[in-house]
C-alpha cells in the first residue's frame, strides 16, 4: 500500500504538468505531499511499526537508530517540503518556488530513501 502513494505523486505531478495556472501548483504541491507519505508508511510497513498518533516521531527514530546520516538527512528534508508544500504559501523553508523540476527532485528523493532501505544503507 505505501508505494501506492509513490504511483500517486506520480499521477499527480503529470496532471501539473498537463495543466496551468494554480490548479499546475496545485497538482506538484500535492506530489511532494503523496511523496513523503509514500516514504511514511513504507518505513511503518517495512518495520512492522504499530500505528501511531505520532508515527512521524516513530519513523524518524526507526530511521536514526537503523540507517546511516543520508537517508535520515533525506527524510528530514522531504518532511520539510512536505511541511512547505501542505501549509505554506510564502516563506517557505525549503522550497523556494513548487514548479515541475522540485516536484520531480522530492518524488525522486523519495524513491532513493526507500531504495536505501531496501539495501540497508
Amino acid at each position: 500500500m505505501s508505494k501506492g502513494f509513490l504511483k500517486v505523486a506520480e499521477e499527480l505531478y503529470k496532471l501539473g504538468v498537463n495543466s496551468r495556472g494554480d490548479k499546475r501548483e496545485f497538482a506538484f504541491r500535492s506530489a511532494i505531499s503523496r511523496a513523503y507519505y509514500g516514504v511514511l508508511w513504507y518505513v511503518r510497513d517495512f518495520y512492522k511499526l504499530r500505528e501511531s498518533e505520532d508515527l512521524h516521531k516513530v519513523v524518524l527514530k526507526k530511521l536514526e537508530r537503523n540507517h546511516d546520516e543520508i537517508v535520515l538527512f533525506l527524510f528530514l528534508e522531504l518532511k520539510q517540503a512536505r511541511v512547505d508544500a501542505d501549509y505554506k504559501w510564502k516563506n517557505l523553508k525549503i522550497l523556494k518556488q513548487v514548479d515541475k523540476k522540485v516536484a520531480k527532485q522530492y518524488i525522486n528523493m523519495a524513491k532513493s530513501i526507500i531504495n536505501y532501505i531496501e539495501r540497508g544503507i
